[in-house]
């Protein structure tokens, strides 16, 4: 299964959801999208979440026991690979659900008709085992486990094993990311990223200042042009506040939340510099983001669980930035927890004063 070689076919209302400020009280309740998913689960999609096809249910069941990965993840990858359409055949030769090349599946598909769907998906999950056991001396955490593994299907171990993790190749990468938003947003029961490491005790509900020992630099709404920077877009209307240090700070997690994203921005999302994205896990499930982190110091992952006033990154210059700084940014619970939001932000100030974070 090398980059390039195989066939990747699948690339009302909510209920009551209320935001009242009341200087400087902010109230919400939760509810559900349309499709019934909690909205402090993930961000509600336009389209109905698929679910794994009846016929598939129980293979999907098995594979996940025999490979220890989650069936949601599974699910995600057939969807990737062939958009469950037993008969895919790619031009240069994989086939079948899981798209197998056929040398891999004369050594795995223990002679059985590589078109049977059940067949192929018990032949993934022996293979996804072995790829988990073969990336485990170069993963540090699970979730780099389960990463490494999904790039080793893709790209081939060896190019993980050379690479020490996800090889640099775009289809790879790219692979990586569908499969995880998939298995999160299209098969988990509650939308929580898979993967990951509990870090902290939760549940005691308090919350925390994000940049301790820092000031207040820079407020919510319009503040017009920034020197050196812009006049436009997210520049001149702040969706955030600014705390500064004056550098060298370490951002922590101002309430227990689970992380969804936490990268360094490429394309559009560069002006974000290292940013992190996460959904609080207590009621209403607020959205937090963190922008322009020391390139290099996160210290959490995707699907990590963390209790307040876990350290997440450094402060720093990354991005869209005129100096050392956090933005710190809330988005109400439809927001979304895998894309920055430019929709949907909310004054952080009242609800940091309501918690007594700030005076």
């Amino acid at each position: 299964m090398e980059p390039n070689t195989l066939t990747k076919t699948a690339i009302g209302s909510f209920a009551a959801l209320v935001l009242l400020v009341l200087t400087p009280i902010l109230v919400l309740t939760s509810g559900t999208d349309a499709n019934g998913q909690p909205l402090n689960g993930c961000s509600p999609t336009s389209q109905a979440r698929p679910g794994i096809p009846e016929q598939y249910r129980n293979a999907i069941t098995a594979a996940a026991q025999t490979s220890g990965l989650p069936a949601e993840l599974l699910a995600a990858q057939i969807k990737a690979e062939s958009n469950w359409n037993p008969t895919a055949t790619s031009p240069v030769g994989a086939r079948g659900l899981a798209q197998f090349m056929p040398a891999t599946w004369a050594q795995y598909g223990q002679g059985k008709d590589i078109l049977d769907g059940n067949a192929a998906i018990d032949a993934q999950g022996r293979y996804m085992k072995d790829l988990l056991e073969a990336v485990s001396s170069i993963a540090t955490s699970d979730k780099e486990r389960i990463d490494f593994a999904l790039a080793a299907y893709n790209a081939g171990i060896g190019n993980v094993q050379q690479a020490g993790g996800i090889p640099p190749f775009p289809e790879t990468i790219s692979y990586v990311k569908r499969i995880n938003a998939s298995a999160q947003l299209d098969y988990s029961a509650n939308c929580t990223p898979l993967g990951g490491s509990t870090i902290g005790e939760l549940g005691s509900g308090q919350w925390t200042h994000p940049l301790p020992g820092s000031q207040l630099t820079s407020t919510f709404g319009f503040r017009g042009c920034i020197g050196g920077l812009s006049c436009l877009g997210d520049i001149a209307n702040h969706r955030g506040i600014d705390f500064s240090t004056g550098g060298g700070g370490t951002v922590v997690a101002p309430a227990d939340m689970r992380i969804t994203v936490a990268e360094a921005g490429q394309g559009w999302k560069t002006g974000y510099g290292t940013y992190i994205i996460a959904r609080q896990t207590e009621q209403p499930g607020l959205i937090f983001e963190f922008h322009h982190c020391v390139h290099g110091s996160l210290k959490v992952a995707p699907g990590d669980t963390v209790a307040v006033g876990t350290p997440l990154c450094l402060e720093g210059n990354t991005g869209n930035s005129a100096g050392a700084h956090l933005h710190f940014q809330i988005g109400d619970p439809k927001a979304s927890d895998t894309e920055p939001t430019r929709l949907n932000a909310i004054d952080p100030l009242p609800i940091l004063r309501q918690k007594g974070v700030l005076q």
